[in-house]
């Protein structure tokens, strides 16, 4: 039977980079195949998955919360049939809902084909508040029908941890929290320990039904004062994604510039950015979160970049990014944060 492993976590909280930590330590000398969704056109994350000689299926064009159910059904079928591997990871696209890819998955364990082994969040402590207050329920779901929670980037905000780990406590009582450098955690960590299947199969019809989501906004009333209030939408009307594709090689300072540009001066918020471009010597891939730039070498070749977000233009984002960019537009370097143009942190979904 083979096991399945659903690694989950909102935008650019770092699921791509728990999975081949896993490849490498925890599955070493195991058959594994990853089902990798990223949400837009492109599949940059697969690609760096194969630089690991890992046999990818890459779903793509929407996210497997919503158009793609019948695209993950599909291919997780297919995988279990042809291939029988030891181990199939699930990488969902960042803002589906990780009760939505369970209640597929318990389908093909109720047929004796697969055992869900474990769920496991990312959760990116630079963005949990943010994320948690505009964007609610996708956000808390991925949390509450997690096994364990690995907390990411926790490098660099040391001492926000214990008061994470408490808002986490809330959302899901007693859910294990990993703090610790993800190469120091004991391999067990990751392969064993309780689950809360027995409660998700109970409740599932009620649980994981395909419902509209709460979206926090903020607005202006008559006479400027400042108003909150909630609407309810579905996940494919909140988020949107713009693919473009770049051939010119680019070095790192240019390739941070354009990004930067582009998050600065496009409209709406943009939540995540990731690509792979030609440069001079190498290919170059980007990773954007908000308030956060990380561009490296890397041996896969590719030419597409993918921004996802909330209200985007595509015209304006396709043309900002192709113009040169602005002397204000100045790039942090290579693999290092810092805060970005406009401050989006009260915004969201129209």
């Amino acid at each position: 039977m083979t096991d399945i492993y659903i690694i989950s976590g909102f935008l650019g909280s770092g699921k791509t980079t728990l999975i081949k930590t896993m490849v490498r330590s925890v599955f070493r000398n195991k058959a594994v195949m990853v089902i990798e969704n990223d949400f837009g056109e492109t599949g940059i994350d697969a690609g760096l998955l194969r630089e690991y000689d890992l046999n990818v299926t890459s779903l793509s064009a929407g996210c497997i919360c919503c158009s793609l159910t019948g695209d993950f059904a599909a291919a997780l079928n297919g995988i279990l049939k042809d291939y029988s591997p030891d181990v199939i990871l699930v990488e969902p696209s960042g803002v589906g809902r990780l009760s939505d890819i369970l209640k597929i998955c318990f389908r093909q364990e109720d047929k004796g084909r697969l055992h869900i082994r474990k769920t496991i969040t990312v959760v990116d402590i630079r963005t949990f508040d943010k994320y948690l207050r505009n964007y609610g329920e996708f956000f808390e779901d991925q949390i509450i029908y997690a096994d364990l929670v690995l907390l990411s980037h926790q490098e660099e905000c040391p001492d926000r941890i214990r008061a994470i780990e408490e808002k986490i406590q809330r959302i899901s009582p007693g859910i294990r929290i990993e703090a610790d450098f993800w190469d120091s955690i004991p391999l067990s960590v990751f392969r064993f320990g309780p689950r809360n299947s027995n409660v998700i199969k109970m409740e599932m019809e009620e649980a994981v039904a395909i419902r509209p989501v709460r979206i926090r906004r903020n607005a202006c009333g008559e006479g400027g004062q400042k108003m909150n209030f909630v609407r309810r939408y579905f996940a494919r009307d909140v988020f949107s994604s713009v693919t473009l594709r770049w051939e010119p090689p680019l070095t790192e300072e240019q390739l941070g510039k354009k990004v930067l540009h582009v998050v600065k001066h496009a409209d709406g918020e943009i939540l995540r950015g990731k690509g792979i471009v030609p440069g001079e010597n190498s290919g170059l891939v980007f990773h954007f979160i908000p308030g956060s730039l990380s561009i490296e070498p890397t041996s896969a070749a590719g030419n597409q970049i993918c921004f996802i977000g909330t209200g985007l233009d595509e015209r304006q984002i396709r043309t900002l990014f192709s113009e040169e960019e602005k002397d204000g537009d100045t790039c942090m370097g290579h693999n290092r944060s810092a805060g970005f143009g406009k401050d989006n942190t009260d915004q969201s979904a129209d």
